[in-house]
């Protein structure tokens, strides 16, 4: 998800319905001009077929036209998503449609002919409903997955412990069961296995202890970008098919983190962004300044962040699966095995939250992924 400052039409849906065409041609050039994402229908009909398919966030209709009038297509609108903003065009001031339609609940109205001044100041206040709406539902999904991972934290960080105490009791076993065992024999082997399954049990107990520490991290100020690097050079080998771009400034922003936590979340979206293109592909590491406005998507406080992207050209993400990506314990990659065990993105989640700052993801199937992190600037 990017931040959307400089132009606020381009996340808008609206579709247009009017009947007659010099003016469905005029109005729709306008709109296209302002940069909504705009759908025209001839008729009523045409447009409850239209709202049906795509949920627009506004519907621009005129009142008076042939097979369904406009009132009646807002009417049935409202029956299928109760929070549309409608915005009605009519040449007529006969008051029996103004209270038909406070009846159905037009939210603006706008007298024909168009004077465009008046139609974007009405689109324009239903933008703002739209927007707070999207906001809202942003921040309590955010509040939500937030209060699952915390839970999850607290019934993992108890049984860690216990899973650790357990593990060295096996690993100490092992140990002794070698001092037995002939070297080169069968039993040797199967320890061996028993061991190394062991030490990626090990690291999964390390991992739900981080998850349940939460905010107990040693921050300090640091450059990302030199850790980045740092994780790149650790992460992938020089024989990797994968192409990779690197845009980090050299004067970018400190911002304050715990380094180990942090190397974690760029090893996870490394590892992600490999699995992805298992044939190769292009990887593209950026990073920037960027301030972000009292009103952002993120659910930031506004002020200065440091903007880093991961972009890769991997199999992409499900439309179904991409909200449930930063979920603990989701995952679609094979189970049963240490890669398979759903923490990677949960643990960046939480991480990145605990540093202030915001993780989203977009994606499309068989183009790619692209994976944000903000983090606030350091101010000494």
């Amino acid at each position: 998800m990017t931040v959307n400052i400089r132009q606020p039409y381009a996340d808008i849906s609206l579709l247009y319905v009017e009947d007659e065409a010099a003016t469905r041609e005029q109005v729709s050039r306008v709109l296209s001009s302002r940069g909504y994402r705009l759908t025209v229908a001839e008729n009523g009909e045409q447009g409850i077929d239209c709202f049906r398919k795509q949920l627009p966030d506004i519907v621009l209709t005129d009142i008076m036209m042939p097979r369904m009038n406009g009132l009646e297509m807002a009417r049935k609108m409202r029956a299928l998503s109760p929070e549309i903003q409608v915005v009605c065009m009519t040449a007529f001031s006969d008051t029996s449609y103004l209270i038909e339609a406070i009846d159905i609940g037009i939210n603006q109205f706008v007298l024909k002919p168009v004077e465009f001044n008046r139609l974007f100041v009405a689109l324009d206040r239903c933008q703002e409903t739209v927007e707070l709406r999207k906001r809202q539902k942003i921040l309590e999904a955010e509040n939500l997955r937030t209060k699952k991972i915390e839970a999850s934290g607290i019934l993992a960080g108890g049984m860690a412990h216990d899973f650790n105490n357990l593990l060295q009791v096996i690993l100490g076993y092992v140990s002794l069961a070698r001092m037995s065992a002939e070297p080169g024999s069968k039993t040797e082997s199967l320890l061996t296995i028993v061991e190394k399954s062991s030490e990626s049990a090990r690291e999964l107990g390390k991992r739900l202890l981080t998850l349940a520490k939460g905010g107990d991290t040693l921050m300090k100020p640091a450059a990302l970008g030199h850790l980045i690097m740092k994780s790149i050079e650790s992460e992938l080998s020089p024989e990797s098919p994968i192409e990779l771009v690197i845009d980090l400034p050299d004067d970018l922003p400190l911002v304050m983190l715990d380094a180990d936590h942090m190397q974690q979340v760029i090893a996870s979206l490394l590892i992600n962004a490999c699995e992805a293109m298992p044939h190769g592909g292009s990887l593209h590491v950026s990073a920037a300044s960027v301030p972000l406005p009292s009103a952002n998507d993120l659910g930031l406080t506004p002020g200065d962040y440091l903007h880093v992207i991961f972009e890769d050209s991997g199999i992409g993400i499900l439309p179904e699966n991409l909200p449930m990506i930063f979920d603990l314990y989701f995952t679609t990659k094979d189970m049963g095995c240490q890669k398979g065990m759903g923490l990677g993105l949960a643990l960046s989640y939480s991480i990145i939250k605990h540093h202030q700052g915001q993780i989203t993801a977009e994606s499309e199937p068989g183009v790619g992924t692209r994976i944000h992190i903000y983090l606030p600037v350091y101010r000494s």
